[in-house]
């Protein structure tokens, strides 16, 4: 399986971001448009990862002598 912590620190910071925002925003309007945004996030993740799975493996290269 693909390695899902390759997320670069801003992407992890944006992600971050907008959980806090779902999680702590008063205005309901605001925080369900944030988990949207964290939803659709996830969803193109979650595509990347699969799609990588799916592209056939390279054997690892011999050592010249």
């Amino acid at each position: 399986m693909a390695d899902p912590r390759r997320m670069t620190a801003e992407e992890h910071g944006e992600a971050h971001a907008l959980l806090v925002r779902v999680i702590t925003d008063p205005d309901w309007q605001a925080a369900s448009q944030a988990l949207a945004d964290l939803m659709g996030r996830l969803l193109v993740i979650r595509g990347l990862l699969e799609a990588e799975e799916r592209l056939p493996r390279r054997e690892p290269r011999a050592e010249p002598m």
